[in-house]
């Protein structure tokens, strides 16, 4: 990361800290709710047999060719550093179990499948998990780590994002998404117009890393005033998107 953009990302959470509120400003009686029983809960909430996966990936230095998309150049990094650097935390992990179990949804769509981690928190409480991963090796990765946690509902796709999103999006008909494969607005503009077309009545989409650069903000901050979405959430690592909810037009700023 370079200085720039940590001293962007510092900024931005700067703001957020001031401007984020609790549950006691939450005048949504939904976002209320959703604050009881998934963002508090989420603070102690964990999956042992995932986390203990967690543990043996940490300590794993086994290297892996790794790829970046962006600028299409081969990295060699140990599966010990990938997981320190690209997994998400318990605690945001636990936050999607629990958001999905809170929305009741069902079929699931992820982009950026990395070592799995997400992924099996987002199967614990669904019946079905589609996961997109563009590395074969990566891929093959994670595939283990479902084998390891004996979990049957995953099915791994690998290809690139904008050659396999609008099919699997066409095959799934997912209720919820979480989109952390491509942190660039062109992908994510687009995975939005794909998800609206072919799944108008989505529950929710989950953008991670809204802050991760000029580019994310800039996307996240159009998309807060989009018609085609009443409710828009920010938890600063991630910003949740509800399609036509039954209420007016808000946007709210939560302490996670």
């Amino acid at each position: 990361m370079s200085i720039q953009n940590f001293r962007f990302r510092f900024y931005q959470y700067f703001n957020y800290r001031i401007e984020s509120v609790g549950p006691h400003s939450l005048h949504s009686p939904f976002v209320f709710d959703l604050y009881n029983k998934v963002i508090k809960p989420s603070r102690t909430s964990r999956i042992k047999k995932i986390e203990d996966i967690r543990r043996k990936l940490r300590k794993d230095k086994t290297l892996i060719e790794t790829i970046d998309f962006k600028s299409g150049s081969l990295r060699l990094k140990s599966i010990s550093s990938v997981s320190r650097t690209a997994l998400s935390s318990p605690k945001f992990c636990s936050f999607l179990n629990l958001l999905i179990r809170f929305l009741d949804a069902q079929a699931i769509l992820e982009t950026g499948t990395s070592l799995g981690i997400n992924t099996l928190y987002l199967a614990e409480n669904s019946e079905q998990v589609t996961t997109i991963e563009g590395s074969s090796m990566i891929a093959t990765l994670a595939k283990k780590n479902f084998e390891m946690a004996k979990v049957k509902n995953i099915r791994i796709v690998n290809g690139e994002l904008q050659k396999t999103f609008e099919s699997e999006v066409v095959r799934s008909k997912p209720e919820l998404y979480f989109l952390d494969a491509d942190h660039r607005a062109s992908a994510v503009a687009f995975c939005i117009d794909m998800i609206l077309k072919h799944t108008p009545d989505v529950k929710c989409i989950v953008i991670h890393d809204i802050y991760w650069s000029q580019d994310m903000k800039l996307i996240w901050d159009e998309l807060v005033q989009d018609p085609r979405f009443n409710l828009s959430i920010d938890v600063f690592q991630a910003g949740l998107l509800f399609p036509k909810p039954l209420m007016e037009k808000q946007h709210f700023k939560v302490r996670f």
